[in-house]
C-alpha cells in the first residue's frame, strides 16, 4: 500500500512538473511573441514620427527656398526695368546690356545653387560615414542663414577643437536644422531685441560636442520635462508640429548612439549634442 502511494505520488510529482513546463514554455512563448509585436509597433511608429518629420522638413524647405529667393527674384525684376528703360531712352549699348545680362546671370545661378543645396539635403540616404562635425554644421547653416540673416540673428560659431563622428550625415543635419529653427523660433516669438544664437563645438572627455545656445530666456519650467516629447509643442497647431525636438532625440542617440540634452543658461536655453569621437 505505502508502495503504491509513493508510486502515486512520484506519478502525481512528474505530471505537475510536466505539466508547469510545458505551461512555463506556452507563456515564455507568447511572452516572446508579444515583445516582438510591442517592439514592431514601436518601430512603426518611429517610422511615423520621422516620416511626419521629414514632410514638416519639407515644408520648411519649401518656406526656406521662397525666402532665398524673394530678393534675387526682386533684383532680377529691377534689371528688367532698367534694360526697358535703357532701351526706351536709347541709352542700350552692348556694353550696358552685357552688364545687366551678367547680373541676371549672377542671380540665377544663386537661385539654381539653392535648389542644388536643398536637393542634395533632401535625397534619401541611409549609408553612415565619418565626418567632420564642422562640415554638418556648415551644410546645416547653409541652408538656413538668409532666413537668420533676414530676422536679424546674429550667430557666433567658436570651434575649439573640430572632431570626426559616425552617422548618417544628412539625418544629423536635419537634426542641426530643428535646434537652430527651434532657437529662431522662440527669439522671434519673444520679440528679443538683440537676437543672439551661439554655435560651439569643442572635444570634452574624449567626446565631440556641439552646443546650441540662444538668449530667449529659457525653458519655463512647466514644459522642461516635455521638451522632448512626441508631438509637444507650445507653439500654435498651425506653426508647430511638436515633431522636432523628438525627432532630433531620436537621431542622436537612437541612430548615433550619442546625447541631446538641455538646459537653462544665464540668457537662455542650451542644446548640447554629445557623440563619440571617431
Amino acid at each position: 500500500m505505502n508502495e503504491l502511494l509513493i508510486v502515486f505520488f512520484l506519478g502525481f510529482l512528474i505530471f505537475y512538473v510536466f505539466n508547469k513546463r510545458k505551461n512555463q514554455q506556452y507563456y515564455n512563448k507568447n511572452l516572446e511573441e508579444e515583445v516582438k509585436k510591442q517592439l514592431l509597433e514601436l518601430r512603426e511608429k518611429d517610422k511615423l514620427l520621422i516620416a511626419q518629420s521629414k514632410l514638416a522638413a519639407v515644408g520648411e524647405t519649401l518656406a526656406h527656398i521662397a525666402h532665398q529667393w524673394k530678393q534675387p527674384l526682386s533684383q532680377i525684376n529691377s534689371v528688367v526695368l532698367n534694360i526697358e528703360a535703357d532701351f526706351e531712352e536709347k541709352k542700350l549699348s552692348q556694353k550696358k546690356l552685357e552688364d545687366h545680362l551678367n547680373e541676371i546671370e549672377k542671380l540665377t545661378f544663386y537661385m539654381s545653387d539653392t535648389i542644388t543645396s536643398f536637393n542634395n539635403y533632401l535625397q534619401p540616404n541611409d549609408k553612415k560615414e565619418v565626418f567632420s562635425m564642422k562640415d554638418a554644421f556648415d551644410d546645416a547653416f547653409e541652408l538656413i542663414y538668409k532666413l537668420l540673416e533676414s530676422k536679424r540673428i546674429v550667430c557666433k560659431l567658436h570651434i575649439e577643437k573640430d572632431s570626426l563622428v559616425k552617422g548618417v550625415k544628412k539625418e544629423f543635419v536635419q537634426a542641426l536644422l530643428v535646434l537652430l529653427n527651434n532657437a529662431k523660433d522662440v527669439l522671434e516669438e519673444r520679440n528679443i531685441k538683440n537676437k543672439k544664437i551661439s554655435i560651439e563645438i569643442y572635444l570634452e572627455n574624449n567626446n565631440a560636442i556641439l552646443k546650441i545656445t540662444d538668449n530667449a530666456g529659457g525653458i519655463e519650467n512647466e514644459f522642461f520635462d516635455k521638451i522632448f516629447d512626441a508631438y509637444f509643442t507650445t507653439k500654435p497647431h498651425s506653426q508647430g508640429t511638436g515633431h522636432g525636438l523628438c525627432m532630433a532625440k531620436m537621431i542622436i542617440e537612437k541612430s548615433m548612439h550619442g546625447f541631446l540634452s538641455v538646459q537653462n543658461e544665464k540668457d537662455g536655453a542650451s542644446f548640447c549634442i554629445s557623440l563619440k569621437e571617431r
